[in-house]
């Protein structure tokens, strides 16, 4: 790729600071109950244009490490959206990581942006260890699930493969996945499956999404492959209902999310992969609880499956992004889907310029846009890109070039900042060198203004 950096983020090292972003956004390092601050370099700064004109504020960025922190047989790959937020607004985030030894694991942290905190908290095999419930082979790659906060707790699912996208010969060659939880007030560790028959929630399977129906204490799981939706009751530890899912068939792998409308109507998809096929259209489905029916809504999507998810905070609006690049909006209160289009500027649209690939979008702490970072784009080739989508107006902007890579999301927000992973470099955007993203958000003027 033709993209060049200005400058390259340093790696932190035992006992000293992260990179930090300076004036009004300052990140610090923790490690052994020691502080430390550094001023990010000016050069990784840049200004907003915002409605047309030059505001006074500047989008600064950080990225968080954890390397240094993380025990040394661990080697930090991918997130692939696993991030979450306590009560407390610190930020969780999972990555997976190879093992010295050879196998394959998920590493947890914690980043606390009050004082640049940063915690290891463990991995998924040495849960499921302690908790004598990992088999002997048994790997546990990825934890692909947000992590989602319930009662004080937060909760994810696993997957002990990477993926199926095509043919699943090899599905019984895996245990399956178990569901996690974590204690937020005092790190304690659960294997929620150590319980159930076999030790997993669902065999052979993994879990690639997960939300939750609060109102009755469920965590909703979608099952990858099979699509299947596991409703889990968090407060009685137990599996209340396994929902058979749309029909798995070769071509058309499931979508990397699950969304809960608040009536709790239950939706999901099967889309499409390659950006060959991002014209490719198929139906979203629909689980109904109460009449316990799945059903075909038969309202068309396209531009691949689902991957990234952001709710506004009343929860009347759900965003949702497609991995070749497509917004969708739904009605929570209606339950009605809008196809916002492509998100790309429309004068590289009528270029012919495409998303090949991305994983998700996060709105801005006012609620007034949405932001995001493609993998990759082509036609010209691109990775890194900040943009901006406009709510109001539907515009799309460019805003700034960002270190080359893959970035994940998981809808984390506070009233200053939004939290992205990124992992990947220019010569490979797929893994090494991962991270916690942290994007400070000028302030607009009349953001509240009706």
């Amino acid at each position: 790729m033709a993209l060049t950096l200005s400058a390259r983020v340093k790696k932190a090292k035992w006992l000293c600071t992260l990179l930090m972003v300076s004036a009004c956004f300052v990140i610090s390092a923790h490690a052994e109950g020691r502080l430390s601050q550094v001023v990010l370099p000016a050069d990784r700064t840049h200004n907003a244009i915002i409605d047309g004109k030059k505001e006074k504020s500047k989008f600064q960025w950080a990225e968080i490490s954890f390397d240094d922190i993380a025990p040394p047989q661990l080697s930090l790959q991918q997130c692939w959206n696993a991030m979450g937020m306590d009560n407390k607004g610190r930020v969780y985030i999972g990555f997976t990581s190879d093992r010295e030894a050879g196998a394959e694991d998920f590493s947890i942290f914690r980043y606390d942006p009050r004082n640049g905190r940063r915690d290891f908290l463990g991995t998924l095999m040495d849960v499921a260890r302690s908790a004598g419930n990992l088999s002997p082979g048994e790997n546990i790659p990825k934890g692909h699930t947000r992590l989602i906060l319930a009662d004080g707790k937060m909760y994810m699912g696993s997957q002990g493969f990477h993926d199926f996208k095509y043919e699943i010969d090899d599905l019984p060659k895996y245990r399956g996945a178990h569901i996690f939880a974590l204690n937020t007030i005092d790190d304690g560790w659960e294997d929620l499956s150590s319980r159930l028959p076999g030790g997993v929630v669902v065999e052979n399977e993994g879990v690639v999404a997960m939300s939750a129906l609060r109102k009755r204490n469920l965590l909703v799981g979608l099952t990858h492959p099979h699509s299947n939706i596991i409703l889990f009751d968090y407060k009685a530890k137990k599996i209340e209902k396994v929902v058979p899912g749309i029909p798995w068939q070769l071509g058309n792998p499931l979508s990397r999310e699950v969304i809960v409308a608040p009536s709790g109507h239950i939706y999901t998809y099967r889309g499409t992969e390659l950006p060959s096929q991002r014209e490719a259209r198929h139906t979203v489905w629909v689980y109904d609880p109460q009449t316990d029916k799945m059903t075909n809504t038969h309202f068309e999507m396209t531009g691949g499956f689902w991957i990234g998810q952001t709710s506004t905070r009343d929860g009347r609006t759900i965003y949702v992004s497609t991995t070749n690049g497509r917004l969708y909006a739904f009605d929570t209160a209606n339950e009605i889907f809008e196809d916002l289009g492509d998100l790309l500027p429309e004068r590289d649209i009528e270029s012919g310029r495409t998303i090949e690939f991305m994983y998700g979008v996060t709105l801005s702490p006012d609620e007034r846009k949405l932001f995001y970072v493609p993998a990759l784009i082509d036609n010209p080739e691109g990775s890194g890109e900040l943009y901006s989508y406009d709510i109001a107006s539907g515009k799309v902007s460019f805003l700034h070039q960002l270190p080359e890579g893959t970035y994940t999301t998981a809808d984390l927000r506070d009233d200053k900042r939004i939290y992205m992973a990124h992992f990947g470099t220019k010569e490979d955007v797929w893994k090494g060198r991962a991270r916690l993203m942290v994007i400070s958000v000028p302030e607009m003027k009349n953001a509240h203004a009706n």
